[in-house]
């Protein structure tokens, strides 16, 4: 292997998403790897109901019924590029190194965690297996024409979403539903019908949520449910920027939109102080500061701190200062539903020359 797992993320995986056994390849014989008790519990996890006083073959037999079940509805919500690997999988196991290959297919965890697929680790080897009776269960429905319509809608939302959420972090359901219909009208929904999409998606996207009302989707990952309606007053003197569909297929991507002058301004400067690798980091951390309105103070400290940045020269500062106002004037940010300040100076016939994200600071080494 290139890289190492670390004992944290051994003790999490191992016996749980990775099966230390040598690879088996019908489904039960994969399933019944595991202890009849955690068979239960990964049973429960999935909602699916196996006669649990029955031996660990007829629970398995119960298991994949469930599964057979569900997996056409289920898959149809999955990303291209599980589908793609399901289907190289029905050719036979693939050997993997572990670490680069989660790191490149993250989605792979979603067909670990439900078992259509299983992951063995044996005598210093990963590979993945795709059971028979999953595959044969596969060839029923994977590349029938309406399913595969289907997959191309949800694909086509999911893409939606996501770059909603990169967008405005929180936003009314009838917003989304409106941009939604103006820009696919070959895929017309109601209401009713894009909440149960939504909803079928959040099952496998943990940033996905709705306020208990549904009047509301947010990203779990940045809001909680209570602090949604208060987000969402205070930019509510704002409209939201009207995505077009070149900038849905960019966000659906990209957290921040790194194609700005600015920003590449700004990547130019730190990147006479950083490697490749470090500089992307760190530009991520400055857009996240910018993105959510974050004190300019904690940021050049944790530059400081976490990437050994030290703004020494009051000339290096001015700089830095200089760059970062130009770069938060030009990108999106949630407290403005997705537009730049610079945009907003525009609406409001104003000109802003400091955002309120930047202040003042002191760097105890050379003063103000």
């Amino acid at each position: 292997m290139s890289e190492e797992l670390t004992q944290e993320m051994q003790d999490e995986l191992y016996g749980h998403i990775i099966v230390l056994h040598k690879p088996v390849f019908y489904f039960t014989e994969c399933l019944t790897t595991y202890s009849k008790e955690d068979m239960i519990a990964l049973a429960d996890d999935l909602n699916y109901k196996v006669r649990r006083s029955k031996t660990k073959t007829v629970i398995a037999e119960d298991f994949f019924k469930k599964l057979s079940l569900r997996s056409q509805h289920q898959l149809s919500y999955q990303p291209k590029e599980n589908l793609h690997l399901l289907k190289e999988l029905m050719n036979g196991p693939k050997e993997i190194d572990f670490l680069p290959f989660s790191r490149k297919n993250p989605e792979l965890f979603d067909l670990l965690h439900f078992r259509w697929v299983f992951l063995f680790y044996y005598e210093d080897t990963y590979t993945l297996v795709l059971p028979k009776e999953t595959k044969e269960m596969l060839k029923s429905f994977i590349d029938d024409s309406d399913f595969k319509e289907d997959h191309k809608r949800k694909s086509l939302l999911r893409g939606y979403v996501e770059a909603f959420m990169n967008l405005y972090g929180a936003f009314e359901t009838d917003f989304f539903l409106k941009v939604w219909n103006q820009h696919n009208k070959q895929y017309p929904l109601d209401l009713t019908e894009v909440l149960t999409e939504l909803i079928g998606l959040a099952w496998f996207n943990e940033r996905l949520r709705f306020t208990d009302n549904l009047e509301y989707i947010f990203d779990n990952y940045i809001l909680d449910e209570n602090n949604v309606p208060d987000f969402l007053l205070s930019s509510s003197h704002h409209d939201y920027y009207q995505p077009t569909k070149a900038d849905i297929t960019y966000f659906a991507h990209h957290e921040f939109d790194e194609r700005t002058v600015q920003y590449k301004k700004m990547s130019r400067f730190l990147a006479k102080k950083l490697n490749s690798q470090k500089l992307k980091d760190v530009m991520d951390l400055i857009m996240i500061y910018i993105k959510l309105d974050l004190d300019m103070q904690g940021l050049v400290g944790e530059l400081n701190s976490h990437f050994s940045i030290v703004f020494d020269s009051v000339e290096y500062i001015e700089e830095f200062s200089s760059f970062y106002l130009n770069l938060n004037n030009y990108s999106r940010k949630l407290s403005n539903k997705g537009n730049t300040p610079t945009e907003i100076a525009k609406n409001y016939n104003r000109i802003s020359s400091v955002p309120n994200n930047v202040v003042p600071f002191t760097n105890e080494n050379t003063g103000k």
